[in-house]
């Protein structure tokens, strides 16, 4: 995407990019993550010949062992071995193949050259393979480099359940550039009149007040969104979904949203009528999605068809607006597709590196800190009703968004998500290169304030964890008031990706 120094221009490069992307290829994702491999030394070292004739029967790992076993825990993922050990060779060989790598994994201590190629690489020690010297001195020689470490043994463990979990480790941070690549060419439809950010972050806060400000922010985002990710918005103005939505089947409206009401335990604040409306919502959404090519969207999100202030009310020609996108968002996460309102590209960009690594979509919502009752808060009104990415899922209830009256501007969800888990709350932050994480328990929330379904967002996660934390390395500035939630702890993943991408990693509850 061409990045420019105002907003109209910024805007005439985003029309550009649409009038060209309807042939575009596809993104990505849909292809297979090349890794460039290495091994620099093949079986146990020197030192330790004699092994194999006091223990003949005892098992020693070869390299294509090794490679089949991680083959096994990567689908989707191409293997390309390099058949030289003189790392200068390597390097030279990594430069000319560049374009078409995704990442390095290699098994022995990488030179900083290699380490500079700009490429993440996992430098694996193979433990009795060599000697370690100076393998353990990146954990200094490493920092700000795209560089994740790992230790597997060429004779394996006693414990088989170790040297599994050794082997997993590594796939796991494969599947981290594995996530990497796969925003490279995601396509992202972002319904806004207000191009290419939206109305509801960044913040004036984040932003600064003048006009100047929010055009300097855009470009620098921008700039670090493709030179990071490769991914691309696709604008459209929001009145293009309100007309796709009155052209929209009447009954295969009524259909989703007969499925929605079969499956929830309840309706409250809201009627069938208000729940068709958000089912057109959802079928006009799937509709841009498929004319743009695009393989995520958010919408400014909840009646917010006309300027900020004036309610959801009448509109010259559009009677009722653009209603909740609640219940439409909420179907699209379940089934594994990112759909993130009010145009949170950060929360959405979070909520999409979430989903390739963790298979959840994760919680984006709105954040809150209690000191006294030492819990944080993520709440939003729409989110994954599976928030363990399978096919358990959560009891909900349809409601009214909060603060608008009972029966008008579409539905949302309450959902009961399950209390006692370990969740991760991470947000990233495009414009300042930053990723924050943090790890907590689930309570309930009605433990601490009465009606608590009926405050704020109509869900809402209530997180046990290092509030005192929290509140000292609190930065609204460059993360904003959302954070996103994902059930299970994923601390190190999203610290692995930080690095991978050259991102400052923060652990805010430490």
């Amino acid at each position: 995407m061409a990045i420019q120094k105002n907003s109209k221009l910024i805007v005439i490069a985003i029309i550009g990019i649409l009038t060209l992307s309807f042939l575009a290829e596809p993104a990505r994702a849909n292809e297979n993550t090349k890794i460039y491999v290495v091994f620099t030394s093949s079986g146990l070292q020197n030192e330790c010949r004699i092994y194999p004739i006091y223990h003949p029967d005892a098992k020693i790992m070869t390299n294509e062992e090794v490679l089949e076993e991680l083959k096994e825990r990567c689908k989707g993922v191409e293997f390309v071995v390099a058949n030289i050990r003189d790392q200068r060779k390597v390097i030279a060989n990594i430069r000319e193949q560049r374009g078409s790598l995704d990442g390095v994994l290699f098994f022995g201590h990488p030179s900083d050259e290699l380490t500079s190629i700009e490429l993440p690489v996992i430098a694996v020690y193979p433990l009795w393979g060599q000697w370690q010297y100076p393998f353990f001195h990146g954990y200094n020689g490493y920092k700000g480099k795209k560089v994740l470490k790992s230790v597997l043994p060429v004779v394996p463990d006693k414990d088989g359940s170790v040297y599994t979990y050794r082997l997993e480790d590594i796939a796991g941070k494969i599947k981290s550039i594995q996530a990497i690549s796969k925003m490279n060419g995601l396509r992202v439809l972002v319904v806004t009149d207000n191009p290419v950010l939206g109305d509801y972050e960044p913040t004036r806060l984040q932003t600064g007040p003048a006009r100047e400000d929010r055009e300097e922010y855009e470009r620098i985002y921008l700039k670090n969104l493709e030179e990071t990710f490769g991914t691309v918005l696709v604008t459209i103005p929001q009145k293009e979904l309100f007309e796709r939505i009155n052209r929209i089947d009447q009954k295969e409206a009524e259909k989703v949203a007969r499925k929605w009401i079969n499956e929830a335990e309840g309706i409250k604040g809201t009627n069938e009528f208000q729940i068709i409306r958000s089912a057109k919502l959802y079928l006009s959404m799937k509709e841009l999605m498929e004319k743009y090519n695009a393989q995520a969207i958010t919408t400014e999100g909840y009646c917010h068809f006309q300027p900020r202030g004036e309610g959801c009310g009448n509109l010259e020609g559009m009677p009722l607006g653009i209603p909740s996108q609640g219940l439409p968002a909420s179907q699209f996460f379940t089934d594994g597709i990112v759909a993130t309102s009010e145009t949170l590209i950060d929360g959405l960009i979070t909520q999409q590196l979430g989903l390739y690594i963790t298979g959840r979509a994760g919680f984006c919502g709105d954040y809150l800190i209690d000191p006294y009752t030492e819990i944080a808060i993520i709440g939003h009104c729409e989110l994954p009703i599976n928030p363990y990415g399978d096919d358990r899922k959560a009891p909900y209830i349809i409601r009214n968004l909060p603060l608008w009256e009972e029966n008008k501007g579409g539905a949302c969800v309450q959902v009961n998500l399950p209390i006692g888990e370990t969740v991760t709350v991470a947000k990233i932050s495009m414009r300042h290169k930053k990723i924050c994480v943090f790890t907590g328990k689930t309570v309930n929330g009605e433990d601490f304030f009465k009606h608590w379904n009926d405050l704020l967002c109509r869900t809402k996660l209530a997180i046990k964890t290092n509030v005192k934390a929290l509140s000292e390395n609190i930065d609204w500035e460059t993360f904003g008031n959302h954070r996103v939630a994902f059930y299970g702890d994923f601390r190190q993943i999203f610290k692995n990706l930080g690095y991978l991408i050259g991102f400052e990693v923060i652990d805010v509850d430490k």
